[in-house]
């Protein structure tokens, strides 16, 4: 039984003028305010869930970027290389 059945329960077995009609209005209100609270846990759930796909895609954007313009070849990597540029392009000239 959720709160709004609770709520037309209590209207129908109270008498004129009672505290169980008060209740039932609570109730419902409280119903309302639940799902409202739930909708809003829904829309943000799904908010983060897709900005963080957008930050994956980002992050391998950056990497393939950065591995193209540095190195002029796509390794397959999935890290970034965080070796200080200057070595890498000693060790580049080295070669």
């Amino acid at each position: 039984m959720n709160a709004n059945e609770l709520a037309y329960e209590l209207e129908i077995r109270s008498v004129e003028g009672s505290q169980a009609r008060e209740a039932a209005t609570m109730l419902r209100q409280q119903q309302a305010d639940l799902k409202i609270a739930d909708d809003a846990h829904d829309i943000l759930t799904r908010t983060i869930n897709e900005q963080q796909a957008e930050i994956e895609t980002l992050k391998l954007q950056l990497h393939t970027t950065l591995t193209n313009r540095n190195l002029r070849t796509y390794d397959g990597k999935t890290e970034i290389n965080n070796e200080p540029l200057a070595w890498a392009l000693r060790k580049a000239q080295e070669k």
